[in-house]
């Protein structure tokens, strides 16, 4: 009995010299966790700005020492890993990426080409694939991320959050991770877009503590609408009416504000609550690939600034008219501003042409940029009033009653 004990002990003795432990562990005070990067064009290459957690400050959600919840450590390099490892200069921790939420790209580098910076990420082990990607309309990527923002007390929070509060509830903006973005550049008869984001106000006086002491504060982050790519390199911006045009068609819309005219004079405002679009192809008589964008709305009336009478159905059919014509000419004339200034399929029509007529998608397949421009696009809206409010007649029809 005692012998199988010993030949027991002597083999788990054994078997435990096999058993590699804890080889790859890493101490959190031993790391600096970046929360957020920033990449711009350098004449040597790229500089790097990463966002790094101050965890004395930001333990107890509240400072006690003055000092700003986050630090931000810049370096240049040929490469971008080369840029974070000459960091280590400065920072006196490892980096450690793997909690990164946001990337901002300077609109330099993103008109020059991401391609080469996209294949670092991509391949970095430590990055996760589910950050948003974002770039500096105008500025510096730098200057984005060191900007102190109010309510979030970690600024790359701030910009995670608003990114997508702004894309569910404006619809003006773009809620693009590493994954998407990669795809839709692997994606034949489309091309991405990244939402823009500036600084409005003082950049200098945005990087102090101050900003946060004041109603009005020295600097803001404000998204500023999609950026067009043609592959991997921004060829220009989209404004706030053809940003929400491509989200309609992308399907991208959750929850966003509009209005018409009312009958007479006054407008009226609606909410919408719900969007789903759809693209088909057809070919015309000539064998040409004509596009049409189907656009299901539902809304619910939120101002009626006028003296309409809401108790007639006829007048809500009315309003439903006027914002079917207004979808069709605002959405018809921003995609056609799109193909004739760009060129980029940032709709995925070509995708469409491709899967229900792959023969004629093999015809443009190569010559699709120049071919986008001339496309017949047309669009059909049937918009539904769902609710009126908690109350009928408008407040100014009241007043005159």
């Amino acid at each position: 009995m005692r012998g199988r004990a010993a030949k027991t002990v002597l083999l788990l003795a054994c078997l435990s010299v096999l058993l590699s432990g804890c080889w790859s562990r890493k101490e959190l005070n031993e790391l600096a966790v970046v929360v957020a990067l920033g990449i711009d064009l350098h004449k040597n290459g790229y500089a790097v700005t990463a966002q790094v957690l101050n965890p004395n400050e930001v333990r107890t959600q509240k400072s006690t020492s003055g000092a700003t919840p986050v630090i931000t450590y810049s370096s240049e390099g040929r490469t971008v890993p080369d840029a974070l490892q000459r960091m280590l200069i400065e920072a006196p921790r490892m980096l450690y990426l793997s909690h990164v939420r946001v990337l901002v790209f300077g609109e330099a580098l993103a008109r020059k080409g991401l391609s080469d910076t996209l294949d670092f990420i991509s391949r970095n082990q430590q990055l996760r694939t589910d950050f948003f990607l974002l770039v500096s309309r105008g500025a510096q990527a730098a200057d984005v991320l060191k900007i102190v923002t109010p309510f979030e007390h970690v600024p790359a929070n701030s910009l995670y959050t608003s990114i997508v509060i702004s894309h569910q509830k404006w619809a003006a903006t773009g809620k693009v991770t590493l994954q998407k973005f990669i795809t839709e550049l692997g994606r034949e008869g489309s091309n991405p877009v990244l939402s823009g984001v500036h600084v409005t106000g003082s950049a200098e006086k945005g990087s102090s503590l101050g900003n946060l002491h004041k109603i009005d504060p020295d600097a803001l982050l404000q998204h500023a609408g999609l950026g067009v790519f043609e592959e991997d390199r921004l060829v220009g911006w989209l404004d706030e009416s053809s940003s929400k045009t491509a989200n309609y068609v992308l399907d991208e819309v959750h929850t966003t504000i509009g209005y018409v005219p009312c009958p007479g004079s006054g407008i009226a405002g609606v909410e919408i609550v719900h969007s789903d679009s759809d693209i088909d192809v057809s070919l015309g008589e000539d064998g040409k690939p004509e596009f049409t964008v189907r656009l299901d709305v539902e809304t619910n009336l939120n101002a009626a600034e006028c003296s309409m009478d809401l108790s007639k159905p006829a007048t809500i059919e009315n309003i439903q008219e006027k914002l079917n014509e207004k979808f069709a000419r605002s959405l018809e004339g921003n995609i056609h501003e799109v193909q004739t200034k760009y060129g980029a399929d940032i709709f995925g029509f070509g995708e469409v042409l491709h899967r229900k007529y792959p023969s004629v998608w093999a015809k443009y397949r190569e010559r699709w940029k120049d071919s986008f421009g001339g496309m017949k696009v047309s669009v059909e809206a049937d918009v539904t009033i769902r609710r009126i409010g908690s109350i009928v007649q408008p407040v100014r029809r009241e007043m005159r009653e």
